[in-house]
């Protein structure tokens, strides 16, 4: 490494360090990876406030469990297991799914992504409500895939199962999220890779 170079510690290393008890260690773990998870969580229960404690969930499973982590996956792939188990279990425990979000008190900050703020506020309304009425596994799929850019092989380590299956899923979950945008004027939303930055959900 050349003088004046930042040493980026890896993954593995913050890892082993936290399973040894450093709690820096995962601190700095935390801080890389919590926007990731927050924008999993909000995109999986449609509420900023009960993604935070599903998120904070999450974290604390991460915490409780980091030693029982034997890399078989990226670190990053064993959080979104962690989490979207978290929000299965919150989706669980509702009665029902309750009234849809009001989108219009949502708000996509993404202040690195020009292309995000271009992109129609109707046109995004409808894809996030179209989002909310999907299964919660499709709705994953579809989040791992176009949000986080996993591969199959990753999302299959994250819902189960093989890389097939999880490429038959979200094939399906694109058919069905098509269908649901379209209007009863016959004119659909275009499903486009989300936002390259993780997108912050916050009230407004």
């Amino acid at each position: 490494m050349k003088p004046g170079e930042c040493h980026l510690v890896s993954d593995v290393e913050l890892v082993t360090r936290a399973q040894e008890g450093d709690l820096p260690a995962f601190e700095e773990l935390v801080q890389r990876y919590q926007r990731d998870i927050y924008a999993l969580a909000c995109r999986m229960v449609s509420d900023a406030e009960e993604a935070r404690d599903v998120m904070q969930q999450a974290w604390l499973q991460a915490f409780l469990h980091i030693r029982d982590f034997r890399g078989h996956s990226a670190f990053r792939t064993w959080l979104f297991r962690i989490t979207l188990n978290q929000c299965y279990n919150f989706l669980k425990g509702r009665k029902r799914y309750g009234e849809p979000v009001d989108v219009g008190d949502l708000v996509l900050e993404a202040e690195d992504s020009p292309e995000a703020e271009l992109m129609a506020e109707e046109e995004r309304a409808r894809l996030y409500q179209a989002l909310e009425r999907l299964p919660a596994k499709q709705r994953a799929v579809i989040t791992l895939k176009l949000e986080q850019n996993l591969s199959y092989q990753e999302i299959a380590q994250v819902l189960g199962g093989t890389a097939g299956a999880a490429r038959v899923n979200y094939c399906q979950a694109i058919k069905r999220l098509k269908k649901l945008l379209v209007s009863e004027h016959d004119h659909d939303v275009a499903v486009r890779p989300y936002p390259k930055v993780a997108p912050r959900i916050s009230r407004r």
